[in-house]
């Protein structure tokens, strides 16, 4: 417990900096604001009047502290386009993302998993290598791509799901699964890959171990080798990729929400850009980092359950 207390008090410099490089970053957005707000014809004397009312014309660090200070009081600010508070916008938007992205985690373990075991074990054999051939060609599909493909295959050709919207939980379970099953399974597809090639490298190094030879010369079950010694002993690199891979699922969520218009965190990222919103768009990235970072040490908290090593370091610590 104090090891963790530890690792999320070490993040929080992490955070601090990730917040100065999000609050910097609207400085490389082409364009601001005020001419968004006002249109392409405005002229430069309403330019600095809408900069003058939005605080924009203060000096960086003054208008950085003033946001985070706000921030730490759980106030993002309101968005430039509907004066909304942003975070009633993120609670808002949440939903469709999260289900996405759990639904897109969950099949990713589960389907890069089995490549990445099945890979694994077979390395030597052509269905392996066939295996890892076809993980690598899904790689190098783009999401875009396979989200237009499946709209007009699914959704127009054959009709069996919905091309695009989002349907609550709170409006029927079966529409909600079925408004969120094509994109969860086109976001999983780039996360399945890598999972497998991360825990089949895991594994083939634990399958060459000392330990697992020594199971095998006293003659245990293949079964029992691979899930009691090999497996377990190779999930330490895949649970400490796993916020990394959610954090990537939101982050390529923009596409998939884009193209299936699914009102989540991903499209409001997108609009936030196009419309010049700073405060929407520095609220959700930074609501993502500190998701990222809480993710990590349940992470942490997983290996030391998982890997008794790892909990008798930490013990000794």
């Amino acid at each position: 417990m104090k090891a963790l207390i530890r690792r999320l008090l070490a993040a929080i410099p992490t955070v601090l900096i990730a917040s100065l490089v999000i609050f910097g970053l609207q400085s490389l957005i082409p364009g601001g604001p005020g001419a968004a707000l006002v249109g392409p014809d405005a002229t430069p004397e309403a330019m600095d009047a809408i900069n003058q009312r939005l605080g924009l014309n203060n000096p960086f660090f003054v208008r950085y502290w003033d946001w985070l200070w706000s921030a730490l009081q759980g106030d993002l600010g309101r968005s430039y386009r509907t004066q909304q508070p942003v975070i009633e916008l993120i609670g808002q938007r949440l939903e469709p993302t999260l289900q996405i992205a759990v639904v897109a985690l969950i099949i990713a373990v589960v389907v890069g998993g089995t490549i990445g075991m099945w890979s694994a074990i077979r390395s030597d054999r052509l269905d392996g290598r066939i295996l890892l051939a076809l993980s690598g060609a899904g790689l190098a599909v783009p999401n875009f791509w396979m989200a237009a493909l499946s709209v007009g295959f699914f959704g127009l050709y054959l009709a069996v799901l919905p091309v695009g919207g989002f349907v609550s939980m709170q409006d029927g379970f079966q529409g909600n699964i079925r408004s969120i099953l094509m994109p969860s399974i086109i976001l999983s597809v780039h996360s399945s890959v890598l999972i497998g090639l991360q825990l089949r490298g895991s594994m083939i190094a634990t399958l060459r171990s000392t330990h697992v030879r020594t199971a095998r010369a006293v003659g245990l079950p293949p079964r029992t080798i691979y899930f009691n010694y090999a497996l377990r002993a190779s999930l330490s690199p895949v649970i400490t990729y796993l916020p990394l891979v959610f954090a990537s699922l939101v982050g390529a969520s923009t596409v998939v929400e884009t193209v299936f218009n699914i009102p989540g965190l991903g499209l409001a990222i997108v609009q936030a850009i196009n419309s010049r919103d700073y405060p929407t768009l520095q609220g959700i990235v930074l609501a993502l980092v500190l998701a990222v970072v809480v993710l990590n040490v349940v992470a942490d908290a997983v290996l030391i359950i998982v890997d008794p090593r790892l909990r008798h370091r930490m013990e000794a610590n």
